[in-house]
């Protein structure tokens, strides 16, 4: 009898469930190859959450009161489009993915969203008849918020049975699996002038680390928690520093600083060195652009790679160097696949071993490549996204743009912890449109090759500001982003302004 109420009580659970609409939450789609992204992606998220809604779809207004988040691309090539969408369920499994295409451009808009929303209807009132969507209301309750003063939205995986269940928590979506502990809120210092870039020096007697950054113009070597510099220098009108990096190169235990240099157009990088709190300068004029990368989480050594000629921006393959005197010397070659350049890849280990290589699409999208340089996965979100630019001057280009320049546009760092997860920025914006980029926002993301794809381990969360460039000392377990907080005015009354802020990811 007691089984017979159970199996009564269970049924009539199912039956409600299944009788009640499932809750569906259309979140932000991606728009590549249309001017105005921002504005897209607001249009398809709202047409798809009308179309959506009915007898048994609801289409609410949060993730937190959803089954299933749905997420998309849309894709425009002239008049062509492709719109894609997935649903996941809110532990983030993927429950249905449908996609439709056709011609007119965003003008079909309307038509090609109501066309997605039946296809994707019917795939999920497929999937809830066979059960396989569980209702939010049958999940197990999630843990307690984060504390008010946490940055970091963090998923606790406790490992049952080999699986991970993630509830969310926090401002950093973190299994614990990979981290434990709480964030702490960090420190933040405002700094005077709008800054590029950021690489780490060397630690003092104090433990306070030495940290170099950069303008278009100047670099500036100041002290952590400190605002005056130490020392710095400033370079020509013609001149624009692309990047910064302080590393070992020689072997002599005393790292140079290396500053990629475009003058003219024509890359002529610099070597400086700190002696006596005093930089002073090796060489200069080196037709090389220089990296520093901890390829696989592995030692930081120096890279180079060759300038191209007009829409070709880098030349021939990529080299890991060595400082011999003032002269650069090649030593290991390290071949690139597709889209792959000595500002855009870095190399971490499968869980089998096999060494991968992940690198940045031209459109900021991540590429995984394997040993043979065939493509594995790619992201259907972008990353990266920087403001700094370089341009040359192309005939080429006069006729189709009136713009006698081609500009080139850096992007942000790729870095691989030890523990071979993949540390990227992302910058987001109100004004991205061809050679005019105006981010408003960023974070940093972990990323982790679960064998198939890159998952997300971590993020913090949105800066409010447009974040240049970010590093980690993973020796401290400690983000440093560099953000944007004033933009110098047009009248230049005031030259900007730069936060440096440090966060405590354990």
């Amino acid at each position: 009898m007691k089984r017979l109420i159970i199996a009564i009580l269970v049924l009539l659970v199912a039956v409600s469930a299944f009788a009640a609409p499932l809750r569906v939450y259309v979140g932000e789609f991606n728009a590549v190859g249309v001017q105005s992204k921002d504005d897209t992606k607001v249009v398809l998220q709202s047409l798809l959450a009308s179309r959506l809604s009915g007898d048994k779809l609801l289409a609410v207004s949060s993730a937190a009161e959803s089954d299933l988040v749905v997420t998309g691309t849309y894709i425009a090539i002239g008049k062509q489009y492709n719109i894609d969408a997935v649903a996941k369920t809110t532990a983030g499994q993927t429950v249905a993915r449908t996609f439709v295409q056709g011609e007119g451009g965003q003008d079909a808009l309307f038509t090609a969203t109501g066309k997605l929303a039946e296809k994707l209807s019917a795939d999920l009132l497929k999937q809830q008849a066979a059960g396989a969507i569980p209702l939010a209301a049958q999940l197990p309750a999630a843990l307690p918020v984060r504390p008010a003063n946490s940055d970091i939205v963090r998923s606790a995986l406790p490992v049952t049975n080999g699986d991970l269940q993630r509830v969310q928590q926090g401002d950093i979506i973190k299994p614990q699996a990979f981290y434990r502990g709480a964030p702490n809120k960090g420190e933040i210092k405002r700094l005077d002038g709008m800054f590029n870039l950021l690489t780490v020096g060397s630690t003092d007697a104090n433990g306070k680390r030495e940290l170099f950054m950069a303008s278009d113009r100047t670099v500036q070597l100041v002290r952590e928690g400190e605002s005056r510099p130490i020392t710095g220098f400033s370079l020509g009108p013609n001149d624009k520093i692309l990047s910064l990096d302080y590393v070992d190169a020689d072997g002599s235990s005393k790292p140079a600083l290396y500053v990629s240099v475009v003058k003219g157009g024509e890359v002529a990088s610099q070597i400086w060195e700190l002696k006596n709190n005093k930089l002073v300068k090796l060489a200069e004029d080196i037709p090389y652009f220089f990296r520093a990368i901890a390829l696989a989480g592995g030692p930081l050594k120096l890279y180079a790679q060759e300038q191209g000629r007009k829409a070709d921006r880098y030349y021939g393959d990529v080299y890991e160097v060595a400082l011999q005197g003032k002269k650069i010397v090649k030593k290991t070659r390290i071949p690139m696949p597709r889209y792959g350049n000595v500002y855009s890849f870095n190399q971490f280990k499968h869980p089998n071993g096999e060494l991968l290589t992940v690198v940045y699409h031209e459109e900021n999208y991540l590429i995984v490549y394997d040993k043979d340089q065939n493509e594995l996965w790619r992201s259907n979100d972008a990353f990266g996204g920087s403001e700094l630019f370089y341009k040359v001057e192309d005939d080429a280009m006069i006729n189709p743009t009136t713009d006698k320049y081609r500009w080139f546009f850096m992007n942000q760092r790729i870095l691989v912890t030890k523990q071979q997860e993949i540390l990227v920025g992302k910058n987001e914006g109100f004004f991205v449109v061809g050679n005019a980029r105006m981010y408003k926002k960023g974070a940093v993301y972990s990323l982790y090759w679960n064998g198939a794809a890159l998952e997300e381990v971590w993020r913090t969360k949105d800066t409010q500001n447009y974040m240049p460039d970010f590093a980690f000392d993973e020796a401290k377990s400690e983000l440093l982003l560099l953000q944007l907080t004033q933009r110098e005015d047009v009248l230049m009354r005031t030259k900007g302004a730069t936060a440096l802020q440090i966060k405590k990811v354990e």
